[in-house]
């Protein structure tokens, strides 16, 4: 009986520590913005707290942009987060995506294109780039690589070629190397500030 009892104690701890991780951080020096639990839909993959900002800027967090025409009315660009669901790490031990592989197409009222991924900085436009990549847990860290794993959290930014105008529609289509889809699709608001989240 004591092994049972024991057995179910360890199962409801793993279940707490993959549906919770993001609030264990929390506790060790993490973010609270990860103070969450972890989405569960049905695509293995979150996009979260996505972040429009006005075409003047120069830097977004770390990462230096080029930009020769300053907007500030206009929306020139964007971030969000992209992780993987962790509970879908339960039952998948090769659960990944390499992003190198990763195809991302930019589709606004005037035009559509596909953004190629880029790493020098200056950043120049079109195109997107990882800007930062964090562990969710307190004790594992993002390594180097550009491949997304369980727990590992990358910010994504995505420099289009023409800034966009208040109420303006746009869509982001991500195809994933195992080639599923992931489709963003937001408005610009109706008043530009320096830093607007879209979600």
């Amino acid at each position: 009986m004591r092994g049972v009892i024991t057995a179910l104690i360890i199962a409801l701890m793993v279940i707490l520590l993959f549906y919770w991780a993001p609030i264990i951080g929390v506790f060790y020096d993490g973010s609270l913005a990860l103070a969450q639990s972890l989405r569960l839909p049905d695509n293995s993959v979150n996009i979260e707290y996505v972040t429009g900002y006005a075409a003047d800027f120069d830097k977004i967090g770390d990462t230096e942009i080029s930009n020769p025409i300053p907007d500030s009315q206009k929306m020139g660009v964007l971030t969000f987060r992209m992780t993987l669901n962790s509970y879908h790490a339960l039952f998948r031990s090769d659960m990944s995506i390499d992003l190198d592989q990763t195809t991302m197409t930019f589709v606004s009222p005037s035009m559509s294109e596909t953004l190629l991924q880029s790493s020098s900085r200056p950043m120049v436009k079109p195109g997107w780039t990882i800007s930062k990549k964090t562990g969710i847990l307190p004790f594992e860290y993002a390594n180097q690589n550009d491949i997304l794993e369980p727990y590992e959290s990358f910010e994504i930014l995505v420099f289009p070629s023409t800034p966009l105008s208040p109420m303006s529609r746009f869509l982001i289509l991500i195809q994933l190397p195992n080639n599923n889809q992931i489709f963003i699709s937001r408005s610009v608001p109706e008043t530009i500030t320096p830093e607007m989240g879209l979600n």
